[in-house]
Order: structure tokens, then sequence, then C-alpha cells
């Protein structure tokens, strides 16, 4: 990595560490390059300011994937990756109400990614199946549809 970095050492969770590996799979397999958390915070942190989730979803997902643990995990962003994560911690605190450390930062940035690339996954699924354009008759009964299948007939 040329130019400034910042490191970092986290003690962390078995959870957060899953989460961990599954955002840097799912980030290797997304460039088709090998990736690195580092990597991937490098590019995630641009939309840091982005993280638009209702604050009960983070609250929650804070609740079940705890960050601190007995796993020590490093990490090595760009200068500015690190200046845009503690951006992130002071937002997503005052949004929140509550102190979060940078490790609760990054667990919801990796939350993030791992939201965004599951709904384009199913984007991607509506889309092969033809669904993805809006319709106005989805959802709604026409006069000459059969309805044989939904009716109890009372004689």
């Amino acid at each position: 990595m040329t130019g400034a970095s910042r490191q970092y050492a986290f003690d962390v969770s078995e959870h957060f560490f899953r989460l961990t590996t599954e955002s840097v799979r799912i980030r290797s397999n997304e460039t088709r390059k090998y990736q690195t958390l580092g990597t991937l915070v490098n590019a995630r942190t641009a939309c840091a300011h982005c993280l638009e989730h209702d604050p009960a979803v983070l609250r929650s997902h804070l609740d079940k994937i705890p960050t601190k643990g007995d796993i020590r995990i490093y990490l090595r962003v760009k200068a500015s990756s690190a200046d845009s994560l503690s951006e992130a911690q002071e937002m997503l605190a005052k949004r929140l109400g509550v102190s979060l450390s940078l490790g609760d930062t990054l667990s919801v940035l990796l939350f993030d990614y791992i939201v965004e690339q599951k709904a384009l996954e199913v984007l991607g699924k509506l889309k092969e199946a033809g669904l993805d354009e809006p319709s106005a008759k989805r959802g709604e009964l026409n006069a000459n549809e059969s309805q044989e299948g939904n009716v109890i007939r009372l004689n």
C-alpha cells in the first residue's frame, strides 16, 4: 500500500470475525481478485457517510454481532479511509444516540456492504426471471382471470 496508512488491532468476537471473513469473500468474488479486509474498507469508506439503515436495525445488528472478543485481527487502511471511518463513527454515534467504538463502526460498515450485495443478488434474480419491470397488473386480478382455485362454493 503506497502513501500514508494507519494500522489498527481489534480484539473481536467470533461472530464479528465471521462477518469480516464473509465480507472479504463476497468482495473477492465481486471483484474477481483476492481482497483483504483493508482493501474492502478502503473501497467502502468513501460511502461510509451514506449508511442509511434505520437506527433500530443498526442497534439490532450491534446487539447480535458483538464487537469485542478474544480473536485479534489487524487492519491497515489508507489514512484517508481511517479519517472517513472516524467521521462515520461520529455520525453513527449521533444517529444511534450511543457511544460507538471504531470496531462497532467497522461492523456497521461491513453489515452495510453485505446487505447491499444481497440486495443486488436478489435484484439480479428478479431480472433473470423477468420480474424487474413494474407492472400495473401485478398483484391485481383481471376480471377475465379464473378465480376457481381461490373460491369455496357454498351450495
